[in-house]
Parts: structure tokens; sequence; C-alpha cells
């Protein structure tokens, strides 16, 4: 499974770490669980993470 970087753009209680995430906190999480942070609003991906995507798959 891949991982994804992710930015968190909203201060959080993440229970899998168990600790609070603060906004501008980089997190290295895989796919499924950058998308289920994404959804919830409190993170978004990071700028290099896109393209290093958009490599992998083109």
């Amino acid at each position: 499974m891949r991982t994804v970087k992710v930015k968190c753009i909203k201060r959080y209680s993440d229970i899998k770490l168990k600790k609070i995430v603060e906004v501008g906190d980089i997190l290295e999480v895989d796919d499924e669980r950058a998308e289920h942070l994404i959804q919830e609003g409190v993170a978004e991906i990071t700028k290099g993470t896109e393209k290093a995507a958009g490599k992998e798959k083109g």
C-alpha cells in the first residue's frame, strides 16, 4: 500500500495515533487513511505528494 503525506488543516484528536494533531502538522499515512482524513475535513494532500502521485500513475 502506498503512503501519502497529508497536512492537517484543522486541529483534531487522532484515535489511531492517540494524540492531538495540530494545524500544520504533516502526517505520512496510507491511501485509505488519507482519504478518510480528507473526507472528515481535517487534512489535505501536500503539494509534493500530488506531484509524486502523478509520476507514479503516468
